[in-house]
């Protein structure tokens, strides 16, 4: 049970009641999870801070969309800190994503699986340097890695991708913020 209440829409102001419109949508692809098509609970606890919600969302936007990463990698990178933090609301909500976004479900298991021979180079790296990121050791190895592969610029888009995400993680585990619907698993087993 989460530790604050979740709000509803009429709970916030007239003027902040539109930060709540953010449905999880119902699954088209055979090979989606479908999360209910409720709003989402992530935003309902946030909503107890209606001005830190829309801070939040308008940064979470700009990181998602200007990180330099293809919204492939993107995922590659938020699905590798919600495992390394444990966290099950992160991950739940992103294996729809990341198969929207065309990852498959195999490609999803080697992330949580460690098996990241099916991953192709870009993944296998992404993956393991934010391993690192969330462990906090990244040294320079594990840096000049990322750096072959991505300019600088990307490497802070992807820095600051995962600190926001392993920010989000934590809060959402001290508030104990639950899945709307089963847990689709680290394995995906309840997909």
């Amino acid at each position: 049970m989460a530790r604050i209440p979740y709000v509803d829409q009429e709970d916030l102001p007239p003027d902040r009641q539109s930060l709540l419109d953010t449905l999880s949508d119902e699954a088209e692809s055979s090979d989606a999870h479908s999360l209910g098509g409720e709003t989402l609970n992530v935003y309902r606890a946030m909503g107890n801070n209606a001005d830190l919600l829309a801070a939040f969302q308008t940064y979470g936007s700009a990181v998602w969309d200007e990180s330099g990463l293809s919204a492939r990698e993107r995922e590659f990178v938020i699905l590798s800190v919600a495992f390394h933090a444990d966290s099950a609301y992160e991950w739940h909500q992103h294996v729809r994503v990341a198969l929207d976004e065309g990852l498959t479900v195999e490609e999803i298991r080697a992330v949580s699986g460690g098996d990241r021979e099916r991953l192709d180079e870009d993944a296998r790296t992404l993956v393991a340097y934010v391993g690192a990121f969330v462990d906090g050791t990244v040294d320079d190895d594990d840096h000049d890695r990322l750096a072959a592969r991505y300019d600088d610029e990307t490497v802070v888009g992807i820095d600051l991708l995962a600190g926001t995400y392993l920010g989000l993680a934590r809060a959402l585990d001290a508030l104990a913020v639950e899945t709307e619907v089963e847990f689709v698993g680290w394995d995906l087993q309840n997909r």
